[in-house]
């Protein structure tokens, strides 16, 4: 009796510093893809973008761990719905949309997609997802991790929003060095922190090197201790009370009002963002699997990241899925049990409404700091090994060709190339095999 006491309390334990530990990582990464979203439609909704942000790492962290079947699972806000969302408001910002009609059709589009997983789920296309080549998988991963990188490089110098990053890179002038530093201090701390201490995530550790250096700059420039009109920090998050509430009754007011042709022109980019959660999502179930000697179901795992997602887009929060980071993190810190996933998200609420004074003073640079790291992680080396044998020359072809299209044109063009080159690897697999 005693010994199921004893491993209870550690269950409880380690979900609880799991579940911590977890939400140190997520939260400050779903600010930042919050910001990343929300600012591609201008610097003053940089703020929205973080309370979206925070939204989604509660609701998405609750509800997938509650409905999931994966222990030790955790979900929240990832780069590819960063990469999709920004993408499809700075499209619409060029069609001259306003900006209220944008960040309606970007919670439309996160409910879409959601409802597509629940479909995927109901269906059986979660055991089928696994299948997808290699090579294509490889291809979406990298091809997001470039186009995250590149929506970041004018936060991280400083430079006005309207101008693309390869403008950017070759105009000196239009930087900001103050941001630089920023920016830079926080990528080298994420970067070496880690081979320093274990302890601490690199994501904290940046942000808190990135605050350290805003403040040190603060020192010289009086102005950048004011937090109205600075576009260095992501200000005010403005999320009291009765406004927050009537802004969501408003827009699903507004939501009522949209045209069905709308909504069907949303479909593509919510069919896209749906199978990139998944594939996300169950390649972290995966991995999880062989760390632990266990087995998800992925059909109810898509059912509940799917119903996750409707909610969150619902009352205004980022879509998500399951996440490598914060998931690796929680399996280390102890957890046992979906209960880290609970933890992660009711700890996020209650640190976002403690801190929310403090995540005003967030500058965007480290933020972008953060992003730019986190897309060189996504980016995909193994596939180099396919140059050295000319049995395996196509698949990294076929690679190359995913990146370039997701890069050029978009991930929905590159989801088109990546299913007909499959189909293409699928049957050259089955013309080479004897019968």
């Amino acid at each position: 009796m005693s010994q199921g006491l004893f491993g209870k309390e550690r269950y409880i334990t380690g979900d609880f510093w799991g579940g911590l530990a977890a939400m140190l990582v997520a939260l400050p990464a779903a600010i930042a893809f919050g910001v990343t979203i929300y600012s591609a439609i201008g610097p003053s909704h940089a703020a929205l973008g973080a309370l979206a942000g925070i939204i989604g790492a509660t609701v998405i962290g609750l509800i997938a761990s509650v409905l999931g079947g994966t222990d030790r699972l955790i979900s929240a806000p990832c780069a590819p719905a960063a990469a999709v969302l920004s993408a499809f408001a700075i499209e619409l910002v060029r069609d001259g949309m306003p900006a209220g009609n944008i960040v309606l059709m970007l919670l439309m589009l996160g409910i879409l997609a959601g409802l597509f997983q629940v479909l995927f789920g109901f269906v059986g296309i979660g055991r089928l997802i696994k299948y997808i080549p290699y090579p294509v998988v490889s291809g979406y991963l990298t091809g997001v991790g470039l186009i995250i990188i590149g929506s970041q490089i004018g936060k991280l110098v400083g430079a006005d929003s309207g101008n693309t990053w390869h403008r950017v890179l070759v105009s000196p002038w239009l930087w900001d060095w103050r941001a630089l530093a920023i920016g830079g201090a926080t990528i080298a701390t994420m970067l070496i922190g880690p081979t320093l201490t274990k302890r601490v995530p690199g994501t904290i550790l940046g942000i808190a090197a990135g605050l350290a250096t805003y403040f040190t700059l603060a020192m010289q420039d009086p102005a950048l201790l004011q937090v109205a009109d600075n576009p260095l920090i992501i200000g005010e998050l403005g999320a009291t009370g009765d406004g927050y509430f009537s802004s969501i009754t408003g827009r699903w007011h507004e939501i009522g009002d949209m045209r069905l042709s709308q909504v069907a022109s949303l479909l593509g980019s919510a069919l896209t963002l749906a199978v990139l959660l998944s594939v996300d999502t169950l390649k972290t179930c995966v991995v999880l699997d062989q760390m632990t000697r266990s087995r998800h179901d992925p059909n109810r795992e898509l059912i509940a990241q799917g119903i996750a997602n409707v909610a969150s887009s619902s009352v205004g929060g980022v879509p998500g899925a399951g996440t490598m980071g914060a998931t690796l993190v929680n399996l280390s810190s102890g957890a046992e049990t979906r209960a880290s996933g609970l933890i992660e998200g009711i700890s996020a609420l209650i640190f976002a409404l403690i801190l929310s004074s403090f995540i005003a003073w967030i500058p965007v640079p480290a933020l972008a700091g953060i992003l730019i790291v986190v897309g060189l992680r996504m980016i995909d080396r193994q596939p180099l090994r396919f140059i050295q044998s000319s049995a395996t020359v196509f698949d990294f072809g076929v690679v190359v060709a995913v990146v370039i299209v997701a890069i050029t044109t978009g991930l929905i063009a590159a989801s088109a190339v990546g299913v007909a080159l499959a189909i293409m690897l699928f049957l050259r697999e089955q013309i080479g095999g004897s019968v």
